[in-house]
């Protein structure tokens, strides 16, 4: 069986690092496509509750998407990522956030296709996916960090 590689995005926000960080994990529900990549659909909320990240249904239901794994305020964040799954049919993600002379680059990695029925086409989905999610990420970065 051959080992799939990671999924690898990058994004650069016109934000400090210390925003860029704090909208990914504090201001997730906000720049989060739930209509499109969410349990529970558009009226849905996520956010990052204690060391789990969890979608909520207007009618009360809970979907824990991952459970933080790394928490490096302002440089990383990882966790494992099954939304709409089972836990022990996890992927993984990490993100990193690095200064740069206009803002941070943020570098997102994904692993761990071997847990998917299809590995191969979870992989293309997410790698198809991501830089839309994370182009609403940087835009809401950049909406926050303006002055």
């Amino acid at each position: 069986m051959s080992v799939l590689p990671p999924v690898r995005q990058e994004v650069t926000v016109d934000a400090e690092a210390t925003t860029a960080f704090e909208v990914f994990t504090s201001h997730i529900g906000n720049w989060w496509p739930l209509a499109d990549h969410g349990v529970y659909g558009p009226e849905a909320t996520v956010a990052f509750v204690d060391d789990e990240i969890v979608e909520r249904s207007p009618k009360g239901e809970v979907s824990v998407w991952g459970t933080v794994t790394r928490w490096e305020p302002v440089s990383a964040v990882g966790f494992t990522w099954h939304p709409g799954r089972a836990p022990d049919r996890s992927s993984h993600v990490e993100v990193t956030f690095t200064a740069t002379k206009t803002g941070t680059l943020v570098a997102l990695e994904h692993t761990g296709w071997e847990v998917f029925d299809n590995p191969a086409t979870a992989r293309a989905e997410y790698d198809a996916g991501w830089p839309g999610v994370l182009g609403r990420y940087r835009d809401e970065a950049s909406r926050r960090a303006a002055p």
